[in-house]
Formats: C-alpha cells, structure tokens, sequence
C-alpha cells in the first residue's frame, strides 16, 4: 500500500509520510534495516524512477522515518505497472481521463526553460566528472546499474531527441554562461552599509556545482572560525549561521527565474549582514514565506533540483526555510529575513559580522602572506619591507584590476615613483602584466600570481 501511495504522490503534489508513530499519536519506532530495505523496494516497484527522500529523525530515543515525495517530474508514474491518483484521502487506480490528463501535463512540461534544447551544445561542452559524480549518487539512491553517461543523462530528461537541455547545461557544462549568460552569480563584498563601498566582486561562471562549490568556499573563509577555550577543551563555532546561509544559496540557485532576462543571482556581503537575492518568485512561495516556512512550494526548476538532491545538496519537499531558521536559532544568530517585491526575493542573514578589511580581502592575512611568498620565490634579494609593499600592490590589483600607477599609489600610500619602480619589477617578474593602450590601459595580475 505504501508504493502504492507513494506513486500516487508522485502523480499529485507531492507530500510527507511519517512511518513509526501509531494512531494515539505514539511513538513506536522504525529499525535502520527497515529504512534500507524500504529505499530499495521502492526503486524496483515505482517507474520512471523519482527522487523519494527516505531518512530516519531521532525522536526521544527512537528512530522516526520520514518519506519526503516530491511532485513527480515524469508523470504519469506507475506501481508494478498499474497508476495511482489521489482522490480525497483515497488511492484508486487512475482513470484514462486522469491519465490523459498527467500526459497532456507532461507535454506542456517539455516547454519549460529547463527542458528546451540548447542548439549546438555537444557531450564535449560536457564536465563529464560531474555527471559521473552525480551518477554514483542516483545508482545508490535507485539501486539501478548505469554505467553509460548519455543514458544517465537520457533517463534524466536532460538529453533529449539527441539534444542537451538547459537545464544540463547549467548543471554540468563545462562553460554554461557561453550557451545560457543568465547562470552567471554575482557576489559582491562592501566596507560599509552602502553600494558604493565595494571592496571585491566576483562572477562565478561554472556550472552549479563548480560554482556552489568556490561560493561555499568563499563564505567560508570570509567568515571563519572562532575558537573557545573552556579548561582542557578547545570549541570551534562557525562565525555564521552556516547550514543556514547555505540553504539559501541553494534555494536560490533552485527557484531562480533562468529564463527572464532579468534572471539574476546575487549575493552581498556587508560588515554587519549578508544577503541572498534572485529573481524569479513562484506563486506558492510566498504563502510559504510569510507562514514562517510551513507549506510546499512547488518547484520553478524541478530537473535542477533534482540533480542537487542526488548530491545531498538540497531537502526533499520544501524544509529550506524551516531549516534556515532552525540553524539560526540553534547557533545562537538572528533568525533571517525575508522580503519578496518586484519578483525579487531576498534572504538577509542580520548581525553576522566577516573579519576582513578592505586591504585583507579573500583570505584575510593569507592572501597578502600569498603574494609574499611568490615574490620571494620569482624576486631574489628583496628587503622585508620592500616584499611588503609589493605584495600590497598585488592585493590591490587582485580586488581592483586594471589600475594605473596613481591609483595603485592613492590605495597603498605608496608614492608615484616608488609605485612605479615595483610595478616595474613586478612585470619584470611576470607577475603583473598591462593590458589596453597607453591612455586608458591598466595593470592586471597575472597568472602565476592569481591565488588558486
């Protein structure tokens, strides 16, 4: 009965089962071995295969397990070759006028964004290392063998008719923003509470793993650790709520509008907050939001979410919001905030202060103890002090690129004559290279000084 139901989740909205607690509302438990042998009965009976959440919650001692059921992306789904609706609380075999109706449901959604073709796109433009990644993930979940990456991808809707969709470019190609520009994320860092104080900004242009990856490093670093000394014992603590700073990002990257023109993706770090924005608001979000959470939002990007849920980088079923806040107030932050208005919805993170300054940017202290370190290996006999001073240029110009000699003065204190005597040797180094014509040209670091 339980496929049965399941499958016709599947073929509805989606929704939440919980196995273990009896009808007088009792806890009565689940065992490990039930959870896994549950997982992979419902792989072989439901088909086309779906991402079915299956975990187990510790409840008061015992094991607690939730089945999280996502509205189905393939429909019509079916159990040992039979489909299932929901009628009421009832599960019934689906009529041929409800199965038509799934059909005709599936065919408008071969004209979402996500599963429109991406003309001239080949296997090669592929990062095929994250489409392997995610294949050993979805063979765990579903117990079936793949062992052919265009199949993966076929029984995935993201090759169709012999074409790479957009949804698979942004997820795995190698340069997205070359087919589809609006992939692009923007993050930006400010001294101050105003715009106009921007001390770095950076573009991740990777597909949505290589760029959830170098996001979450970023923040990471930015923000650090903090460390506590209580007798013999040493706590470290994140200086951010990060469970739920990362939930965000992935909520974004999930419900952002992809197709608009005005599709964007940005994120903001000041002093004393950081902020997630993106356009795109699905009708049901905002009921969701203003309820502190509670509810289901249906899913603007179902394919991508999907691939982030093989990678355990996402929920099943809408719990991101909740969660934020859950993280929040267990690590002693401020709950987020949440705004939606012009299409754009916005999550701000309030009192979490980052440790860096305009001079220490992108990896504090590290980065100028960086750019010493590869002067001292390319540059032979160089004063301390004067190792200083070079590497203050080269943070300079790793934040601010493009900077003539009497900028690079005015933001180190150097002089203009001292400035250009080391960017010579810089240069000379191969470290800085100038780039553009004499009038309105500019130094740019080069590759040997970039910071991996």
């Amino acid at each position: 009965m339980l496929a049965k139901m399941i499958t016709a989740m599947l073929n509805n909205r989606g929704g939440d089962i919980v196995i273990g607690v009896d009808d007088n509302k009792r806890v009565i438990g689940v065992s490990e071995g039930d959870i896994s042998g549950l997982s992979k009965a419902l792989a072989n009976r439901i088909r086309p295969s779906a991402p079915i959440d299956i975990h187990s919650i510790d409840y008061n001692g015992a094991n607690i397990m939730l089945i999280s059921v996502w509205e189905g992306a393939q429909k019509p789904y079916h159990c040992d070759g039979k489909i299932y609706q929901k009628l009421g609380d009832e599960i019934v075999v689906a009529s041929p006028e409800s199965i038509g109706n799934m059909l005709l449901e599936r065919k408008k959604s071969d004209f979402n964004w996500e599963r429109m073709p991406v003309l001239g796109a080949e296997m090669d433009d592929l990062d095929m290392d994250e489409v392997r990644n995610t294949m050993k993930e979805y063979i765990r979940m579903n117990g079936s063998i793949i062992h052919d990456e265009e199949l993966f991808l076929i029984k995935n809707g993201l090759l169709k008719d012999g074409n790479l969709t957009n949804a698979c470019i942004a997820l795995y190609a190698k340069n997205p923003a070359q087919f589809v520009a609006q992939t692009r994320i923007k993050l930006s860092v400010f001294s101050s509470d105003s715009n106009a104080d921007l001390v770095e900004a950076r573009l991740f242009e990777g597909n949505i793993f290589k760029n959830i990856s170098a996001i979450f490093q970023f923040i990471d670093m930015t923000y650090s650790k903090s460390v506590k000394i209580d007798g013999l014992y040493r706590e470290e603590r994140w200086n951010y709520p990060q469970v739920a700073v990362r939930e965000g990002v992935m909520n974004a990257i999930v419900h952002r509008d992809y197709n608009s023109v005005n599709g964007f993706m940005h994120i903001l770090l000041y002093p004393n907050r950081l902020e997630i924005a993106n356009y795109g608001i699905i009708p049901s979000m905002e009921s969701v939001i203003v309820k502190g959470g509670e509810g289901v939002s249906m899913l603007r990007n179902p394919d991508i979410a999907h691939q982030c849920y093989y990678r355990k980088l996402i929920e099943m079923m809408g719990t991101g919001i909740p969660r934020m806040i859950q993280d929040s107030k267990e690590h002693g932050f401020d709950i987020p905030i949440f705004e939606i208005k012009d299409q754009i919805v916005k999550v701000s993170f309030p009192n979490i202060h980052y440790l860096r300054t305009e001079k220490t940017l992108q990896g504090g202290t590290n980065l100028k103890s960086h750019f010493e370190g590869v002067i001292e290996g390319v540059i032979e006999g160089v004063s301390k002090d004067i190792k200083k001073k070079l590497a203050s240029i080269l943070c300079v110009l790793n934040n601010q690129p493009g900077l003539r000699t009497t900028m690079l003065s005015s933001k180190t204190d150097i002089p203009v004559k001292s400035v250009e005597r080391y960017v010579k040797r810089l240069k000379d180094a191969g470290l800085i290279k100038y780039l553009g014509s004499s009038k309105s040209g500019g130094y740019f670091l080069s590759g040997s000084a970039v910071r991996e």
